[in-house]
């Protein structure tokens, strides 16, 4: 009697270990709800972020090919609504260009809504586009300000990984088409590495009674669960969503979408080799 409840125990617990190692797996979690893919990309336009990168002429003819072979792997994950990092309260502003764009009464801007968001919103033939940003504002200010007196030498090797990191992308970028540079990008390495730069670096800037770096890390995170929260705002029970955002919100969302259990994670990089 005791072998057989011992080895109903251990079956038990093989079947437990299973689904643990399992359960982020986009093939074991099926849900009875919509499904959503998230593409990470860097901005293609000039930008206010304090990390940017050096771009090239992205109305090249070899970059405009490039955007259309990128744009057609995209629809091959069947979307049934384009979603970008637009504010969520200028939905209006956006679908006005949008619809100027299909009544040819619009060129389209070097920025990645209008080179991808626009581009394969009209390939897929949908009216309207989905705008999800909400913008906050990062107290960087304070934090500059708390690390020039207590941390100058840490936040200025701080600063400086961001800029050799923004270097080295770009040099990478220039080196590789569109599509394997954002199959690069899109993988759980350069999540966990933007992760990091909030979790491990950003956030160490406290000390017993300022607690700078943690409001910071804080504010990221709260503007992903607005992000998060518009989003589901316009998603309907059979959506296939694909998001177009920066790879620093892909990093948080995507934690975000692969551990609710009413939505279905769907990993776009697949759709990218």
């Amino acid at each position: 009697m005791f072998i057989k409840r011992f080895f109903g125990f251990l079956l038990l617990f093989v079947v437990f270990l299973s689904c643990s190692d399992t359960g982020k797996n986009q093939d074991v979690k099926q849900v009875d709800g919509p499904s959503i893919a998230i593409l990470g990309t860097f901005h293609f336009a000039s930008t206010s972020d304090y990390s940017s990168m050096d771009l090239d002429n992205f109305n090249s003819d070899k970059r405009q090919k490039e955007i259309r072979q990128l744009v057609n792997l995209l629809k091959a994950y069947k979307p049934t609504k384009i979603m970008v990092e637009y504010p969520y309260r200028k939905r209006d502003k956006l679908n006005a260009d949008y619809q100027n764009y299909l009544e040819g009464n619009y060129d389209l801007s070097i920025n990645e809504i209008d080179q991808l968001g626009f581009r394969l919103t009209k390939e897929l033939g949908h009216s309207e586009i989905y705008c999800v940003d909400m913008r906050m504002s990062l107290p960087f200010g304070p934090l500059s300000d708390y690390a020039e007196k207590y941390e100058k030498e840490n936040f200025e090797a701080f600063l400086k990984g961001i800029k050799d990191s923004d270097k080295e992308d770009s040099e990478r970028l220039k080196r590789s088409t569109l599509t394997s540079y954002f199959a690069y990008k899109n993988t759980d390495k350069e999540d966990i590495l933007n992760k990091n730069r909030y979790l491990d670096e950003t956030a160490q800037f406290v000390s017993d009674s300022i607690y700078i770096g943690v409001e910071f890390v804080s504010k990221w995170w709260e503007r992903n669960f607005h992000i998060m929260a518009n989003i589901d705002l316009q998603t309907e029970k059979d959506d296939r969503i694909l998001l177009i955002i920066g790879g620093a919100h892909r990093a948080v969302l995507k934690d975000f979408y692969e551990d609710r259990l009413d939505v279905n994670y769907i990993e776009i990089a697949d759709y990218l080799n």
